[in-house]
């Protein structure tokens, strides 16, 4: 019989799951298009790579989309479950709250360890892999499209119109082409009255057979700026058919290695993470040692040329009164640029440190990552679960309004820990898990109040406490007035 409730409870959650969790994929893919639209049009990469970049972008949002899914879908399924009577009538032949949630947790269990191996060795070279496809994508020329009448200008050194253009058979009427190079003061200018154009074999080379026209150029390696442009050797050539060869390969998309950013700490899993931190705590050590070395030498040499104690201080300045002015300059300055020294190499070991403590901080960051998705989807489940029972209300409405608040407030949390932890504002263990401190004890109250069918939230409850809390201030107000 149990086995069956199981199976059951297992079944209802699952498809609201799969559901919420499209969706919310979804969601989060279009806002990213949205984003990032005006830097991908028009770039010309074809449908090979705009679906690989599709696919890391899927990869990239599961950490959003998961936790998410699963509050959304906990919501609906008990909150299903509770609106059917289906969890008043498993209340009534003795199965617990608790019992009922005991097959979805063996779910979460196993969906903490999926995204624990994802976080550890999927989200973060998909990530990369994403960040290097839109830089090379953004970075990409504009694709060889000529429109009639206007100048084309993203090939080197070319600048390309042609008034009528037939798409279709790549025709070309009444062409004119400037060709510069300013390093060597050479120009070019090409005009025909019709022309075709294609590709060479290899896509480096844009081939332009063009007909009844007329080349001029102008070249001078030497020439002054204040010369006249009169004076500089010319050449016209008035032509039936010519082809000219033009190099495109400018316009062709460079493909970044991920060889080149194996140093970013998100590529690497735990026990790799552990060893990096493990090398700057280290060299964090050392560079402080250091420090406190260097600062204590300088301090006891100053003592012991100085002798700061009171009485041989009056001996110190007499005696430097006594030299003469000259010599007096030279004492100052020396001592002056030995402490500006110091207060130099101490700054520029302070930013080294703080430099280094950042880095180490960001290391820390990726390191907790790692955990803090599988135990989120865990948390969230046991908010989301009582708040589906206590509410008892199924479908899109009531439930994903609630989820949506919920998530935005544990995101906000989280992504306002992770940069406090960056910016060494607080410690990585605490910024890192700032969320789950904050939804823990609330996953805890709602479970003891789904399980004990308490009111400890309710709301007439909170809402007549705060309305006493208001009253209470506003007497105290008028009190003090009158």
């Amino acid at each position: 019989m149990l086995k069956k409730l199981d199976w059951f409870i297992i079944k209802s959650y699952i498809i609201p799951f799969i559901v919420t969790f499209f969706i919310a994929e979804f969601v989060l893919i279009i806002q990213f298009m949205y984003v990032y639209l005006d830097d991908l049009v028009g770039k010309g990469v074809g449908v090979s790579v705009f679906s690989e970049l599709m696919f890391y972008i899927f990869l990239e949002v599961v950490p959003i989309a998961l936790p998410l899914a699963i509050l959304l879908s906990s919501i609906m399924t008990m909150g299903n479950l509770g609106e059917k009577n289906e969890l008043t009538a498993m209340k009534a032949a003795g199965v617990s709250l608790l019992r009922v949630m005991r097959p979805l947790f063996f779910v979460m269990i196993m969906l903490a360890g999926v995204s624990f191996y994802f976080s550890n060795y999927v989200w973060g070279k998909a990530y990369l892999s994403k960040k290097i496809l839109i830089t090379d994508m953004t970075n990409k020329k504009l694709s060889l499209v000529l429109k009639e009448g206007v100048f084309f200008n993203e090939i080197d050194h070319y600048s390309i119109r042609a008034k009528r253009i037939d798409k279709e058979s790549n025709e070309l009427g009444d062409v004119l082409i400037f060709q510069h190079n300013p390093t060597f003061k050479y120009r070019k200018v090409i005009r025909a009255e019709r022309g075709e154009m294609r590709k060479s074999d290899d896509g480096e080379n844009l081939v332009l057979t063009l007909y009844n026209g007329e080349i001029n150029e102008v070249i001078n390696p030497n020439a002054n700026a204040m010369e006249k442009e009169s004076v500089f050797p010319h050449q016209q050539i008035v032509f039936k058919e010519t082809t000219q060869k033009i190099d495109i390969s400018s316009l062709s998309l460079n493909r970044t290695a991920e060889e080149d950013y194996q140093d970013q700490p998100m590529l690497l899993p735990v026990f790799e993470l552990t060893k990096v931190v493990d090398s700057l705590q280290g060299s964090y050590d050392t560079i402080k040692r250091s420090l406190l070395s260097y600062y204590n030498n300088s301090i006891t040499a100053l003592r012991e040329s100085n002798n700061y104690e009171l009485d041989t201080m009056s001996i110190y300045v007499f005696e430097l009164d006594s030299l003469l002015p000259q010599e007096r300059k030279v004492v100052l300055a020396n001592a002056r640029n030995r402490l500006e020294n110091s207060i130099n190499y101490l700054e520029n070991r302070s930013s080294d440190f703080n430099n280094r403590a950042k880095y180490k901080a960001k290391v820390e960051v990726a390191w907790h990552k790692k955990f803090t998705l599988s135990l989120s989807c865990i948390i969230l489940f046991f908010v989301g679960a009582p708040l589906g029972a206590i509410v008892k209300k199924g479908g899109v409405g009531i439930p994903i309004a609630v989820a949506i608040a919920l998530f935005i407030v544990y995101y906000i949390i989280s992504i306002t820990g992770e940069k406090l932890a960056t910016n060494l504002v607080l410690p990585t263990y605490i910024g890192m898990w700032l969320s789950s401190m904050v939804l823990i004890p609330l996953g805890a109250l709602l479970t003891y109040q789904a399980v004990t069918e308490s009111k400890i939230l309710g709301f007439e409850q909170w809402g007549n406490f705060f309305k006493i809390i208001v009253k209470k201030i506003t007497s105290v107000l008028f009190k003090k007035k009158d």
